[in-house]
């Protein structure tokens, strides 16, 4: 999900916009990071094969928490 090409547009016209660092260079750092698009698409994609979320026993919906467990791994 995203703008598409962004990365292409950036690279070419302000190519000092991006820069990639080993993930070592974050050890100690706090990372802030926008899930909120992720957490959406593992809710409309994590489902049943009835269509119906996965949930606990209590019902609460843990269709998001597969998704990211199942990214991470």
């Amino acid at each position: 999900m995203g703008i598409k090409g962004l990365t292409a547009l950036l690279s070419e016209h302000a190519p000092k916009a991006i820069i990639e660092h080993d993930i070592k260079t974050l050890f100690g750092c706090k990372v802030a990071i926008n899930a909120s698009m992720s957490i959406y698409q593992f809710l409309i994609t994590v489902q049943q094969k009835d269509g119906e979320m996965l949930t606990n026993d209590a019902g609460e919906t843990t269709s998001h928490l597969m998704g990211f467990f199942y990214r991470t791994i």
